[in-house]
């Protein structure tokens, strides 16, 4: 055991600073660095030992029973012929295009586009901290470079949260249309939940894809997001 806990916390350090580097937002690489701690006193401190493991092993079936639920929401395929996508927006490079992850949302609506022509997307996403422009307008521009008819893109270049999202974009529809909620895979679960408490209660998800070298820290930040949501009453 002295050795599978000392390979998991310098795994788990390792993994930190790599985040502190490469995804530093919002400081949760220091989850990364805790976690090693625990786990190499507890690879040296005996008397701690038993209730450091117990205490991880508790937290671990927390989040995979967590992590099961966001990978069985991201799975579902959306239906046919929406009316509606909503792109929720994610920040932006420097040079104001879209970043990896907001990227991957927009191919993904692209695909669904591309197979359901009477489907028109709005893209939300306003002007965030440090970035050069509204991310509705980077999204609109990456469309219309990817063939996009302009027709059927609509702006909403205000918001700043994943609530402001929603509402503001079901602003625009028309009552009762058949609506889609497009984010990273990691994200739909509880962008869904948060759909259904402003304004988007039947929204279907479609599921972007992540760079998996991310994935791991995104999907431990939606777990700790999901219980702290639970618990004030968001969800």
């Amino acid at each position: 055991m002295v050795v599978a806990l000392t390979v998991l916390g310098v795994a788990s350090a390792a993994y930190g600073v790599a985040m502190a580097l490469l995804y530093p937002a919002g400081g949760f690489f220091l989850v990364w660095l805790a976690l090693a701690a625990a786990l190499l006193v507890a690879a040296r401190v005996r008397w701690a030992r038993r209730a450091i493991v117990a205490a991880l092993a508790a937290l671990a079936v927390v989040a995979g029973g967590l992590c099961g639920v966001i990978a069985t929401t991201a799975a579902a395929a959306p239906p046919a012929g929406l009316d509606y996508l909503v792109v929720l927006g994610a920040g932006l490079r420097p040079d104001g295009t879209p970043s990896e992850a907001l990227a991957f949302r927009l191919d993904a609506a692209l695909d669904y586009l591309g197979d359901n022509p009477e489907t028109t997307c709005v893209v939300s996403g306003g002007q965030g901290f440090g970035e050069v422009r509204p991310e509705a307008d980077a999204m609109y521009d990456y469309l219309m470079e990817h063939g996009l008819e302009e027709a059927r893109v609509m702006r909403e270049d205000r918001s700043t949260t994943t609530a402001e999202n929603v509402r503001n974009s079901a602003a625009l529809l028309p009552e009762g249309a058949s609506v889609g909620v497009v984010t990273n895979d990691f994200h739909l679960y509880r962008a869904l939940r948060i759909a259904e408490k402003n304004g988007l209660s039947a929204a279907h998800g479609l599921a972007a894809p992540s760079n998996p070298l991310y994935l791991p820290q995104s999907a431990l930040r939606e777990c700790a997001a999901i219980v702290k949501d639970a618990l004030v009453g968001n969800l």
